[in-house]
């Protein structure tokens, strides 16, 4: 059945806005009597019967939802957005469908690109939310600085880790690989730095703040393919027996 995105859904009568009434009409041709299914993003799903469809709008009635509770352990990535954007759009699909639960745009010293696209971004996690067949959509949060995130950072039970590469100004310094530093069954956060990666004076920043630096192992991954390896390496851990 199909799935759509319906953040303000509820039982009744209810009319599906133009850009998803104009694919149930015009792209999958539906009809009175067909059945759709309504996702709000946030652990609801409706199943919905098809009334009428019009070009800007589908009158649907909608039954009783079945909810799915929040997933656990969370995992929030703070990002620095790629060059091309595009790439950044691939991770973003692609983690959605990993199953991250929370995702932070920050901007460092070597940010290459600082445009905010979070229209199109959150487009992006909706459509793979629906392909994926989630129940809850990734919260994407305001991008910000590196400098204001850190100010920003709640206290809590949450495990912090950074991802870096090796410090030359800093050879003591040592770090673990992701998938023994990464607790099990516990909230984390990890911050993965631009294609530049951090500098030595970001890395600082977050070990006052009590981050763990990480490896990912010796090869070195591009930004959006370390962000997926840290989502995989983290339901792989988490994952229920």
């Amino acid at each position: 059945m199909r799935r759509f995105h319906a953040p303000d859904v509820a039982m009744g009568s209810y009319l599906l806005g133009p850009d998803e009434a104009r694919h149930l009409g015009q792209v999958l041709r539906a009809k009175p009597g067909d059945f759709v299914e309504l996702a709000d993003g946030r652990g609801a799903v409706f199943s919905a019967e098809v009334v009428s469809v019009g070009k800007r709008e589908a009158l649907l009635q909608v039954g009783m939802p079945e909810c799915f509770p929040v997933p656990t352990p969370r995992l929030t990535l703070w990002v620095s957005p790629t060059k091309h954007t595009d790439r950044f759009e691939w991770f973003l699909e692609k983690a959605c469908e990993c199953g991250i639960s929370s995702i932070q745009p920050i901007w460092t010293t070597r940010s290459e690109r600082r445009v905010e696209k979070r229209e199109r971004w959150q487009r992006t996690l909706v459509e793979a939310m629906k392909q994926s067949r989630r129940a809850w959509l990734p919260e994407l949060q305001p991008a910000m600085g590196l400098s204001e995130a850190l100010h920003a950072l709640p206290a809590g039970e949450t495990w912090l880790g950074l991802a870096h590469c090796p410090v030359p100004e800093h050879p003591e310094w040592s770090r673990q690989a992701l998938q023994e530093a990464l607790p099990v069954g516990r909230d984390a956060l990890l911050a993965i730095g631009p294609e530049g990666d951090f500098t030595p004076q970001e890395i600082e920043a977050f070990a006052e703040r009590g981050f763990a630096p990480v490896t990912f192992g010796s090869h070195r991954l591009r930004t959006e393919t370390a962000a997926l390896y840290a989502v995989q390496a983290f339901h792989i851990l988490n994952a229920t027996p």
